[in-house]
């Protein structure tokens, strides 16, 4: 009956238990938070460096522009697909973006698939804009 009662040993196998069984879902939640934080930085820098070209160029387009090589090069940093990327150009206050004095946003998106799901069915949208004026920049002597 003695040994019955006995209950030296069971702490310790309770906690690795307990342990490993928080370990799991903390551990998920941190490679979901990388993922997440991966494609922010993505989309940030591609609006950024993306808005930041097409306001210098004298006609700003998407089209075979410098712009558009920046946002996949900033994709392909992060290890996301530049083809993925949803983007979009806007001017405002009229919608054409060749006046100067325009307000340029460039919006970048990416839908982020969560780690380890079945199907893969569940995604996480991300994006970013930035805006800048078009002025006239004039060289310095």
């Amino acid at each position: 009956m003695r040994i019955l009662t006995r209950e030296d040993g069971s702490a310790s196998l309770e906690f690795l238990g307990i342990g490993v069984l928080l370990l799991i879902p903390i551990a998920y939640g941190m490679l979901t938070l990388v993922q997440l934080e991966q494609a922010m930085f993505a989309v940030e820098l591609a609006a950024r460096n993306g808005a930041r070209t097409l306001v210098a160029e004298a006609q700003p387009s998407l089209q075979g522009s410098i712009a558009s090589e920046q946002i996949a090069w900033a994709m392909q940093d992060q290890g996301l697909d530049p083809n993925q990327a949803n983007v979009a150009m806007s001017c405002a206050p009229t919608p054409d973006c060749a006046v100067l004095g325009e307000t340029l946003t460039l919006t970048v998106g990416v839908e982020v698939t969560l780690p380890l799901l079945p199907g893969g069915s569940v995604t996480v949208p991300v994006e970013a804009s930035a805006t800048f004026p078009r002025e006239r920049f004039e060289a310095v002597p």
